[in-house]
């Protein structure tokens, strides 16, 4: 088995590794939480479980390894595998059970040790390390306490795996390239290669780095990969990755360029990267309907005649239902006002005016639709090609065409020839070219409309030949984006080399910063805050960030509801048209639809061979949550009310796969996705990730909420957490509102989200800090308290595939939040309309009680339990909630009708009692016990009404039926017990 393989088995044994039933792996290894007291603001202490430090440091050992590998060096590969071994059981001493038996730390038995290292070792080729090793691996090297080197033989070199540890471990505890700016982060770094490589090697050794602190999205990993990729080319490898920049080190001498050259490297890869995606790119992100405009965008991607001829063709093809009654299709386009404009009355005059038919047929109408569409978009094309008004533009299209446009334009009024919007000049040049044209020998109205479109467009290729060219189409986007300069001036403003530290500033002019905020200030980017560059102007586009304007920026902004009033800077544009090419804009309106954004950084590092693994599991397009049983999928929740830890993991990697291949195999069946649902895209991996999760519709009739949009987007945050190790930033804003990376400390951020989601994160002492965060020890909590939720949500609320949303999960978190027995509350309304509930439901509720309930659960449970002490009822559905409840509400009505004297209500009672025997509606044991009784009304007189209510008819109004719900629950699953225990004692 070679050292790659050995390490994956290790992991995977490690994964399920039991230590006095709690699972090593889900043990913290580092807490913000705990140790932000002691906080150095230089060494950025996270959150991390032991496995994500325990792999983390397994994979930056074998990143280093494979590149060790190409030196020949000679390895003992056993002795590397036993460091593996000893690495993963390092840190035992942080499992917290342990600290109740011991003395100190390091205090273990070697049989304890011997164990857990035989089942570490289950199905690996190796002898269990020697327990004495295995204890000393986790003293530290400063420490006195390395007596057990003593008792180890001679046949391995035990010092020197002992370094291997330490390097292992080391590298684990880096939690960012900002440790590495100062400090001795690289010097033991050094220090400890030092005593495992050959001096040769480490003479020509050289360890540099790169960082940036922003977190932008796409832009942000396209930087960091692109870094990567140039540093190969210069024989740096990338050894690790961490969310503010990445470590790189080389075993021969070489020497690195100016940071100019590299800026100039990263631009063009940039340019590489949008190429690479032009095929993906949807074509409607690349040209606006309503003007015939091409984006500045696709001046960036295309630069041959047929990209535009193609992207023109593949728009104008998706006619509307209306487009046979071109071209009054629509009923605005020649209304009374537009006809008085041509000085005629009636548009059957102004057809005569043209020398035109005024009644062609629904077939000619629309093909005559595309090609006066398509017209347009030349025309519009030639204006920005030429500089030339949309008269002349036209003029060259009739000349190539052989057409008289002369008229037309007389024609046609001045104001609706400069008129973004209108495209008349064009409508009735088409009427003239579909006339004349032919199609192999044939008119316009004998042939299929498909030959038309390949005709008009086959035309505008060889018209286009010697109009678009590459150098054209660059100065336009550089002209309108300028793309070049904006990359240059971030990259020099944001990225620090190691061997080139200085920071060329984006520094605001200070008469734009006094100026007075009325509608907006159009050279200050009303995202990033970052100058605009003077001769750009680049208003932000509401469909490109399909948010709601005040939502979108992290700036105080004009009270506007468009978002026309704001400005962007290039980078920003360029943000946001890089989510459109790969691909993560929403499926649905943006007005009817939420977006949920999702930063996330690696806790603590990347390899190489982890960014193969995740480009396997992310490896495109989208995926989502399955929260409603299904035939063809599980659920989410499953593994978590079924308690299958040891496979959680996987289940969760399995599901998004899963979810992945559902979504494309309706993609292919129906060419689209359903107008309603959820979808995640993720970003390309890297060192941050963005991803977004979409709860989408088409309808304004089904209009997402932000509590369902939230709830999702929490419960993948923390799925993607438990993982893959990754802290997440959970918000709507498209633009992460943080300055700095070790902001980042916790295992989920959440930036304000609804007061129903916020409850759950617990209050202010329990989360220990008054931002809304799920630290690490709270965080397989949480999720599991979101399991038993969405279980309970699928089961009162099942899916409505006519409506198919989730916004009734508002209505559980409200009793979540109002009633101290929840899960009581949801099992009683659906027992009582079901005869039959699962048993997850039920152990759904049971949890959520016991998370919530505190005394009214315990309380419920002995009023139950006295009750069934004196009546079992019947289990039957119909009148089940008044036979469960009968003697707790005569004693509860004995108490509002002022009876304060327990001997009347235990009087009731017993009267109750001797009523129910004659019923056949349960069992009551005779003689009726007068001790249980009073211990019944004890419970609900002292405990309850006095205890809970304060003897306060009001709280008891208040609180009656709240625990009358947890009666119910209780004395139903007792019964339930009570039938089982006798089944099993038939069989």
């Amino acid at each position: 088995m070679d050292l790659f393989k050995f390490a994956e088995q290790l992991l995977t044994n490690f994964a399920t590794l039991k230590y006095q039933g709690t699972l090593f792996a889900d043990a913290i290894a580092k807490s913000y939480k705990y140790n932000k007291e002691h906080y150095a603001v230089d060494r950025n202490l996270v959150d991390q479980t032991m496995w994500q430090h325990i792999r983390s440091g397994i994979e930056a050992f074998l990143s280093l390894y494979a590149q060790l590998e190409t030196y020949h060096l000679p390895f003992r590969v056993v002795e590397l595998k036993i460091a593996l071994v000893a690495f993963v059981l390092h840190d035992l001493h942080k499992v917290q059970e342990l600290h109740k038996k011991v003395g100190s730390e390091y205090d273990r038995a070697l049989e304890e040790l011997e164990e857990l290292g035989e089942k570490l070792c289950i199905g690996l080729d190796i002898k269990t390390p020697p327990a004495a090793f295995l204890r000393v691996a986790a003293v530290s090297s400063l420490s006195n306490k390395l007596g057990d080197f003593g008792l180890l033989s001679g046949e391995y070199r035990w010092t020197h795996i002992y370094f291997w540890v330490k390097l292992m471990d080391k590298l684990a505890s880096i939690t960012s390239i900002a440790e590495c700016q100062k400090g001795r982060t690289l010097y033991n770094l050094s220090h400890l290669l030092k005593q495992l490589l050959p001096p040769k090697l480490m003479q020509a050794m050289r360890i540099e780095f790169h960082q940036t602190q922003e977190i932008r999205g796409m832009i942000t990993t396209l930087l960091h990969n692109g870094l990567a990729t140039i540093m190969k080319e210069w024989g740096f490898y990338p050894w690790l990755r961490f969310g503010d920049g990445t470590l790189y080190i080389t075993f021969r001498s070489q020497e690195l360029p100016a940071k100019e050259t590299v800026i100039e490297q990263l631009i063009q890869m940039f340019q590489q990267a949008m190429d690479s995606k032009v095929d993906e790119v949807n074509e409607e992100d690349l040209f606006d309907r309503a003007t015939f405009r091409c984006q500045t965008l696709a001046f960036a991607l295309y630069s041959d005649p047929e990209d535009f001829s193609v992207l023109f063709y593949r728009i104008f093809r998706k006619q509307s239902s209306r487009s046979n009654q071109f071209p009054e299709d629509k009923k605005d386009r020649f209304d009374a006002k537009r006809l008085r404009a041509y000085k005629v009355d009636h548009l059957a005059e102004l057809y005569a005016k043209l020398g035109m038919n005024s009644s062609p047929s629904e077939d000619f109408r629309e093909k005559w639709a595309f090609t006066a569409k398509y017209f347009a978009a030349l025309q519009r094309l030639l204006q920005r090609l030429y500089k030339v008004s949309s008269g002349e533009a036209i003029q060259m299209i009739a000349e190539y065409l052989g057409l008289m446009v002369t008229d037309i334009l007389e024609i046609v009024p001045k104001s609706m020839q400069s008129s973004s919007r209108r495209f008349d000049a064009a409508i009735w040049l088409s009427y003239r070219y579909l006339l004349s044209a032919r199609v192999d020998g044939y008119e316009v109205l004998q042939v299929p409309i498909e030959d038309i479109y390949l005709q008009v467009r086959q035309m505008a290729t060889t018209f286009l030949q010697d109009k678009v060219t590459a150098a054209r189409c660059k100065e336009i986007a550089e002209s309108e984006m300028k793309l070049h300069e904006e990359l240059q001036n971030y990259f020099a403003e944001e990225v620090t080399l190691s061997w080139e530290r200085k920071r060329r500033l984006n520094l605001l002019q200070s008469s734009e910063l006094l100026k007075p905020k009325k509608r907006s200030q159009k050279k200050v980017c009303n995202i990033c805050n970052r100058q605009i560059l003077s001769g750009v102007d680049l208003v932000i586009k509401a469909p490109m960030i399909q948010d709601d304007v005040q939502v979108f920026s992290n700036r105080l902004l004009p009270k506007e509801k468009s978002v026309s009033a704001l400005h962007w800077c290039g980078v920003c544009a360029f943000e946001y048209s890089l989510r459109k090419i790969y691909k993560m804009g929403s499926p649905g309106e943006y007005d009817v639809s939420r977006q949920i954004h999702l930063f996330a950084v690696p806790s603590y590092q990347l390899t190489d061979q982890s960014l193969v693994e995740l480009y396997e599991d992310l490896d495109d397009d989208f995926t989502s949550l399955n929260l409603h049983k299904s035939k063809n999928l599980p659920t989410w929740q499953m593994p978590f009310i079924e308690e299958n830890v040891e496979v959680l993991r996987e289940h969760l990697k399995t599901h998004f796969r899963r979810y992945h291949e559902y979504l494309q195999m309706v993609l292919a069946e129906r060419g689209k996705l359903p107008d309603t649902g959820d979808v995640m895209n993720a970003g390309l991996p890297g060192n941050i990730m963005l991803f977004i999760f979409h709860c989408y519709s088409n309808s304004a009739t089904l209009v997402r909420t932000r509590e369902e949009a939230w709830m999702k987007a929490l419960t993948v945050a923390l799925s993607l957490h438990t993982i893959y190790g990754f802290r997440i930033v959970v918000t709507e804003k498209a633009f992460l509102p943080l300055s700095e990376i070790k902001d980042i400390r916790y295992a989920v951020h959440l930036d304000a989200p609804p007061y129903k989601v916020a409850k759950l994160l617990g209050t202010v002492e329990e989360r220990g800090d008054t931002d809304f965060i799920v630290p690490v020890e709270n965080a397989k909590e949480l999720i599991y308290r979101l399991a038993y939720l969405w279980e309970i949500h699928q089961t009162v609320h099942p899916l409505d595939y006519s409506k198919p949303t989730d916004k009734n999960i508002s209505t559980i978190l409200h009793q979540l939040e109002v009633h101290p027995l929840s899960g009581a509350y949801f099992f009683k309304r659906c027992s009582m309309e079901k005869n039959f509930t699962s048993p997850s439901f039920i152990r759904s509720c049971k949890q959520i009680d016991e998370y919530k309930g505190g005394t009214m659960v315990s309380l419920a449970q002995k009023i139950a339990l006295a009750t069934l002490a004196l009546y079992k009822p019947s289990t039957k559905q119909d009148g089940r909630a008044h036979r469960y409840e009968n003697l707790y509400r005569i004693i509860i009505k004995g108490i509002k009708e002022g009876r304060r004297d327990k001997e009347s209500l235990c009087g009731a009672v017993h009267k109750r009692l001797e009523r129910l025997k004659g019923q056949q509606l349960g069992y009551v044991p005779s003689p009726i016990d007068t001790d249980k009784v009073m211990e019944l009304v004890n419970l609900v007189y002292d405990e309850f009404f006095s205890g809970v209510c304060n003897e306060s008819i009001m709280k008891l109004n208040q609180k009656e039926n709240q625990l009358a719900d947890g009666i119910y629950f209780a004395i139903h699953l007792e019964r339930q017990k009570e039938f089982m225990g006798k089944d099993e004692n038939q069989d």
